[in-house]
């Protein structure tokens, strides 16, 4: 009995040795997942001044404080190719699925653990926008870091980047900026010197101890509920669109004919995307109406005419080449 103790000892003893001298102590299983939304902790070292910082963790977050301050963030977009004005970062479907895995993460990290986030934003046609940043808590103000802000996903290149985060730990505290988008600080957000990156929150602002406000869905959302003020500010082009904007064609010979002579979609595109370089409208009202026609609009057209259909938007410039290949891969995959 006293043999069969000792070699019990004796191995434990060594597993012991054998997790200290690969270091393997850093390693914490606190991982919460939703879908492709990871919530988990890194032992991360992260720096201020030269030195490192210790966080106040573990922190008791309260679901509306961190929902609002998800919500208020903003960002600009970068290159000749930009979209006007400041964008969320962070969709309202999205938050909705981050926060109580946020507040169950900060409920238990450690003072040398940040909180790391990799979530994925609305999906237009057949690619997502992943989102990537850590979290936590500084001199009683949350500190948001990011390394990507809606980088286009495809299925492959997440399965990739899973692979890529096993064998490496991204930190975005070690970064300072992006050649395609900066942050945007609203009310009680200030930049982290020298970091276009780096959020720092001051959660003791009103604006986010408020209840969480009733806000505009996805556009996903939209579409199904079909009750989105987008619809209602769009129905007037609508109107305009089927009485005065759309020149009338001589009466074609057949479907297919008019189909080419007349594309309505086209139409309706072009004076939509007049409005948005007029100020009238936003890209998001045009990116909302693109995506909903893509995909309701061609529904009774056949494949070959809804192939030819989207190669024109593309040429034209109203659709881009994104759209154009995964739309195409969505239709072709539909045969």
């Amino acid at each position: 009995m006293k043999e069969h103790i000792l070699k019990r000892t004796i191995l434990i003893v060594g597993f012991i040795c054998m997790v200290s001298s690969c270091g393997l102590w850093n390693i914490h299983a606190d991982t919460y997942k939703d879908g492709m939304i990871t919530v988990k902790h890194e032992a991360l070292p992260v720096k201020k001044d030269g030195r490192l910082i210790q966080f106040n963790h573990p922190y008791e977050m309260a679901g509306n404080v961190i929902t609002n301050a998800l919500s208020y963030i903003y960002y600009e977009e970068r290159g000749l190719l930009k979209k006007k004005g400041s964008l969320r970062v962070f969709q309202d479907d999205e938050i909705k699925n981050l926060v109580p895995l946020i507040v169950q993460a900060f409920s238990v990290a450690t003072p040398t653990q940040v909180v790391a986030v990799s979530s994925y934003s609305e999906r237009m046609l057949l690619t997502d926008q992943q989102n990537y940043c850590i979290l936590f808590i500084s001199d009683h103000s949350l500190n948001i870091a990011f390394s990507r802000v809606h980088m286009f996903q495809t299925y492959n290149d997440s399965m990739s980047e899973k692979k890529r985060n096993i064998i490496s730990k991204e930190n975005p505290a070690k970064i300072n900026h992006s050649r395609f988008w900066k942050l945007v600080p609203s009310s009680g957000q200030r930049l982290e010197p020298d970091h276009e990156n780096w959020l720092v929150v001051d959660l003791s602002d009103e604006m986010y101890q408020q209840p969480v406000a009733q806000r505009v869905g996805t556009v996903d959302e939209k579409i199904k509920t079909g009750t989105s003020e987008l619809d209602t500010r769009l129905k007037k082009l609508e109107e305009r669109l089927s009485n005065t904007g759309v020149p009338k064609q001589l009466e074609p010979t057949s479907p297919a004919k008019e189909l080419r002579s007349e594309s309505k979609i086209k139409n309706k595109l072009t004076i939509l995307r007049e409005l948005v370089d007029d100020g009238v409208i936003s890209e998001e009202d045009y990116d909302y109406k693109k995506a909903k026609m893509l995909r309701e609009a061609m529904n009774d057209m056949s494949l070959k005419e809804q192939l030819r259909e989207i190669k024109d938007l593309q040429s034209e410039g109203l659709i881009t080449e994104e759209d154009y290949n995964e739309k195409k891969k969505e239709l072709l995959d539909q045969f």
